[in-house]
């Protein structure tokens, strides 16, 4: 499902990103549609049926393999789908707990699963002669679930897909005006559709989203299908943000106020494959559909059915766990919130929030007496959902609820949840949380790690001695549990350190944090100190503080010609980052270059305050080639700084004119010849000398975008100029 890299089998990155999502951005502007009935859902399956499954070795078999057209489409004349049955299929979602489901109309084969009459690529043409749209969606009116439609914008069908709009403008637009009729009939000829799911919004070696928006008229498509299908919600990978975003196979929560549903597979393929490496279990499913709920999301979870169109035993299971888990638990995700209460670690468990109720759902049998803090409403009960046995609690000035008879509690294998009802909805303020690392997602800087402390003995005193890797900025977090609710009166160095440290609850752990430091390189110490009760300190990070170098730091020029193309392989990537252009040589600010497609090509200067530079735009947009950024921080002093760089493809950081080496394996540099590789920010440490300090990142595009985002730990004395 995912779109591919456009290389070779044998060079794609394992975990290449899905270049078809938009990536979180603060500031997009809510839904205007009514999408009610999808957060009440919070579960949806998605179907992945077609041609491929008569392969068996996914849903990309007929690009990986380099199977021509003529040849795949044979497969048609094998298409029975004797066991496609679409109620028992619908049923499946349905008694999962599902609200809805997206099925597979059309794949990047271009093999259509309905009536079309726009190519006799169709399901009414092949052995089955079945519209299986049609099925599909009368079998979810039956059944009371929502009508999602998944559409492939782009089609492999189309040599023009490969060679793009420029080489070959009368397939391009043949191809374009092939999507927008299909989109047409499915939105006119099957009664509402309530989602239209796109993925597949190509166009080789261009990738940012207005020039792909262009190319595929997306704006004139997606005004078309409000039209005929008002109220209808539309996801964001026809190159535009609309309704709903997706990330596929990674837990990456939108902004606040901002739809969202992550897409997994039970497996690690989306269509049917007959050597399944890693079948996830269920109660792995169950947590990371709890992960939606809790951040406001939804879960869309895939089965792939085989050559025939019956869904596999194990795949039936899983959604049959599932099932039985949802059967008792559902009101703990259907309808979920998004709080800051929901949001934070919880001692217990993570937390889910519907109206007055909030569910805890817990990894182990809890050892009593359990804790549960931040909450300043009066509780009304407690109760495990589905299980017979009686629980007690106590609630504490301090906003602490102690929870007893968990022991007289039947408990499930699976994941129990523990529902808490308030006299009243809980306050948005962020609660009492523990110090744990938190997966930030693809694009934004991870976490730094949780370390224990050396002693996490009781005492009025603690004392914690860290080192600072660079001199910078930090923010240092601290786990501790305390007899009592108090203040700790905290020094660094030897200077104390304003306000006190507030302790909230007793006998709870959490996280204190301290007022942002600026620390120099080496060792520093940290003393705690109480005066009511004895405490102890268990935890610590030292979390940089990143600064984002938006567009505006950057000088851009480029793109300069490379021998890789669409389905180049990494040896041209090796080749072309080990060339030397002349940005690299001088910084000639007024002079010309020769760029890609005979372009003439100077240095600009960047505009705007994004994060994100996008080279594939800032760069002319319409040609692909290697781009470079350039900037100049000066520094006070000589010094290491630590950065982080995060990329589309592949990059390369400069400083000074020498090469930075990141904590990327040494052997993957070898195959690409590239330091930095993928959307998450990868850490380095750079050398500034005293004064003027140039900073130079080459980055190489791979089938579409070319962008990077860079930050770095500013100690507050670093200036920079383009």
């Amino acid at each position: 499902m995912s779109v591919s890299t456009l290389l070779d089998e044998d060079t794609t990155p394992s975990k290449a990103p899905n270049l078809m999502e938009i990536a979180p951005v603060d500031g997009l502007p809510p839904s205007s549609i009514d999408a009610g009935w999808f957060h009440a859902a919070r579960f949806g399956m998605f179907v992945h049926y077609g041609l491929y499954s008569i392969l068996g070795r996914g849903e990309w078999a007929m690009y990986f393999e380099k199977i021509p057209a003529a040849e795949y489409n044979r497969l048609a004349e094998e298409f029975t789908a004797e066991q496609f049955d679409a109620d028992e299929l619908v049923g499946l979602a349905k008694r999962a707990g599902a609200g809805y489901v997206v099925f597979v109309a059309r794949h990047h084969d271009g093999f259509c699963l309905w009536d079309t009459e726009t190519t006799d690529f169709n399901s009414m043409k092949t052995a089955a002669r079945r519209d299986l749209v049609r099925e599909y969606v009368e079998a979810c009116r039956r059944a009371g679930l929502r009508v999602g439609i998944y559409m492939s914008v782009m089609s492999w069908q189309w040599p023009a897909i490969f060679t793009g709009p420029a080489r070959d403008p009368k397939g391009w637009a043949a191809m374009v005006n092939e999507t927008h009729a299909q989109v047409r009939e499915l939105m006119t000829g099957y009664g509402r559709i309530d989602y239209l799911w796109y993925d597949g919004c190509v166009v080789p070696g261009l990738g940012d989203a207005s020039i792909r928006a262009r190319y595929w008229r997306s704006r004139e498509l997606n005004a078309m299908v409000r039209r005929l299908q008002p109220g209808i919600l539309i996801n964001d990978r026809a190159a535009l943000p609309e309704d709903v975003s997706t990330p596929e196979q990674h837990l990456t929560p939108a902004p606040v106020g901002r739809i969202w549903e992550c897409c997994q597979t039970i497996g690690n393929h989306w269509g049917w494959h007959h050597d399944e490496p890693r079948p996830k279990a269920a109660n792995e499913l169950i947590w990371q559909m709890i992960f939606c709920s809790r951040h406001g999301g939804n879960y869309l979870l895939n089965v792939g059915p085989d050559a025939s169109g019956r869904v596999p035993d194990w795949q039936v299971e899983r959604m049959q766990e599932i099932g039985r888990w949802m059967q008792i638990n559902g009101e703990a995700v259907r309808g979920s919130e998004r709080t800051p209460y929901t949001e934070a670690q919880h001692l217990i468990g993570v937390a889910t929030c519907r109206d007055r109720t909030l569910y805890f759902h817990l990894p182990e049998r809890p050892k009593e007496p359990v804790v549960v803090a931040g909450v300043p409403s009066p509780v009304e009960s407690v109760r495990m959902l589905g299980r017979e046995g009686q629980l007690t609690f106590e609630q504490t000035g301090d906003g602490c609820v102690r929870i007893l008879g968990f022991a007289d509690v039947e408990s499930a294998n699976g994941v129990d949840v523990l529902a808490v009802r308030l006299s009243e909805r809980p306050a948005h303020t962020p609660p009492p949380s523990l110090l744990v690392a938190r997966d930030t997602g693809r694009h934004a800087p991870a976490e730094a790690e949780v370390n224990p402390a050396p002693a996490q003995e009781m005492n009025f005193s603690q004392t914690l001695a860290f080192g600072a890797p660079t001199t910078g900025r930090y923010r240092l977090e601290v786990g501790v549990v305390s007899r009592l609710a108090q203040s700790l009166a905290a020094s660094l160095n030897g200077h104390a350190v304003s306000p006190p440290l507030s302790v909230e609850c007793r006998d709870y752990p959490l996280a204190l944090r301290l007022p942002e430091l600026r620390l120099k390189q080496g060792e520093q110490t940290l003393e705690l100190s109480a005066n009511d009760a004895d405490f102890s300190l268990y935890l610590w990070r030292l979390q940089p503080v990143w600064k984002p170098m938006p567009v505006k730091r950057w000088r851009m020029i480029g793109p300069f010609p490379t021998e890789f193309e669409a389905q180049g392989s990494s040896d041209q990537v090796k080749a072309a980052m080990g060339r030397i252009f002349p940005p690299e040589e001088q910084f000639a600010e007024d002079v010309t270059y020769a760029g890609a497609g005979g372009m003439a090509v100077k240095w600009t200067v960047g505009r705007g305050s994004d994060d994100v530079v996008n080279l594939a735009l800032l760069c002319g947009g319409e040609q692909a080639g290697v781009c470079y950024a350039r900037m100049v921080v000066m520094s006070p002093e000589e010094r290491d700084l630590s950065v982080l760089l995060g990329c589309d493809w592949w990059a390369n950081l400069f400083v000074n004119g020498e090469l930075v080496r990141s904590e990327r394996a040494p052997e993957d540099f070898e195959k690409d010849g590239a330091w930095f590789n993928g959307w998450k920010p990868m850490p380095a440490r750079v050398h500034l000398v005293r004064g003027e300090n140039v900073f130079l990142i080459k980055c190489h595009p791979g089938s579409t975008d070319n962008w990077f985002s860079f930050f770095l730990n500013d100690a507050g004395d670093l200036q920079f100029r383009t």
